[in-house]
């Protein structure tokens, strides 16, 4: 087993990490030309200087770094001269520091990488949303050599096994983002992050998916289960069909969070609450908290003991060839692991509501 953690520039994060197995850690600046998958106001402020020496003190200490470009939309500044420019001194600065690979979405940041820095390995995003071993053959001749795969699909054990041995490329699988499954908003919410993840926007954003998804999981528990995320005692049903490779998502928490996430992991064993290892907004905006501060915070308890096993009826059966609504499965599982204050959940569904209703009439600015 290989883990791709996150991290959030602090140095302390990196101590007591050793003897684990923890291929690379991974990250971005604050803001940068080209953008990534989380909005800046979301992800910790670091210099380039302080980056550098934390990049150096991850290489001293034997794991390699990976950098995240992964916006799914540039608004076809790649192709201006002046942005091309820009684009060429954020990929040299990172070639100076050595960082050994880069997480790409868009197809033609990667032609150009693999063009002009051949000696950074291209890690394809889940941004990418590769859904096909065709799909994911067109990527592997533009250079890449690792695809992260679409959580979709991480409870769809004969997919995964038939994909993962037609291809050439290592396979990596994201095991704590509490995303929607299927998320309508995904594509969108990709193409938000992107602007407000990059130098060359300034136009304030409204983080209307992650208050839609904040809804869902508030008003329908069951959202959580159905979730795609994969608990550190179910790692070893990955590694029998030849997949070793994760991925944990974290970059927007501080460094006991990101602690507790990478030992549970490391360790195959989660805490009482598994809801503790998710990488999931509790309530707020991601571009101004403050904004939305009327959104009580509320605090999420999956209890792990209810799910032992849970993971069987999914090895055995193709979840993608049922829908949910007459399946019921994660729904019943849900009412045992899902505790939450009802009344509080409640008042949140209501305050996301108001604040939606606010943005689409347009009767107060909440940007």
């Amino acid at each position: 087993m290989l883990l791709n953690v996150p991290t959030n520039w602090d140095d302390q994060l990196l101590i007591g990490l050793e003897d684990l197995p923890i291929s690379s850690f991974y990250g971005r600046l604050k803001w940068d030309i080209i953008g990534g998958g989380r909005p800046a106001a979301a992800v910790p402020e670091v210099s380039r200087k302080a980056a550098a020496e934390h990049i150096g003190l991850i290489h001293r200490l034997g794991y390699g770094f990976n950098y995240v470009l992964n916006a799914a939309c540039l608004g076809n500044t790649e192709y201006s001269p002046q942005h091309y420019a820009a684009f060429r001194e954020l990929l040299d600065w990172l070639s100076k520091l050595e960082v050994e690979s880069v997480t790409v979405s868009i197809p033609y940041l990667m032609e150009l990488i693999q063009h002009h820095y051949p000696q950074l390995k291209i890690v394809a995003s889940v941004l990418c949303h590769i859904d096909s071993v065709d799909q994911a053959r067109f990527y592997q001749q533009l250079g890449v050599s690792e695809i992260t795969m679409v959580q979709l699909f991480n409870r769809n054990f004969k997919f995964l096994k038939n994909f993962s041995q037609k291809l050439d490329c290592k396979l990596q699988l994201i095991v704590n983002n509490a995303c929607l499954l299927g998320c309508p908003y995904r594509r969108y919410h990709a193409n938000i992050n992107a602007h407000a993840s990059s130098s060359q926007w300034t136009q304030p954003g409204f983080d209307y998916p992650t208050l839609c998804c904040t809804r869902a999981r508030l008003a329908h528990p069951e959202e959580l289960i159905k979730s795609p995320w994969i608990r550190p005692e179910d790692l070893h049903y990955y590694e029998e069909i030849g997949l070793d490779r994760f991925k944990l998502s974290g970059r927007t928490k501080n460094t006991p969070w990101l602690k507790r996430a990478i030992l549970a992991y490391a360790e195959r064993k989660s805490p009482d609450n598994f809801a503790e290892l998710l990488s999931v907004p509790h309530g707020t905006g991601a571009y101004n908290r403050k904004k939305y501060a009327e959104i009580p915070e509320i605090e999420l308890y999956v209890d792990n003991r209810q799910l032992a096993g849970f993971l069987l009826r999914f090895i055995n059966q193709e979840c993608q060839l049922a829908d949910c609504e007459t399946c019921g499965y994660c729904h019943k599982v849900a009412k045992k692991a899902v505790k939450t204050d009802n009344t509080l959940a409640k008042e949140a569904v209501s305050s996301c509501d108001r604040l939606l209703k606010l943005q689409l009439s347009q009767t107060k600015n909440i940007n």
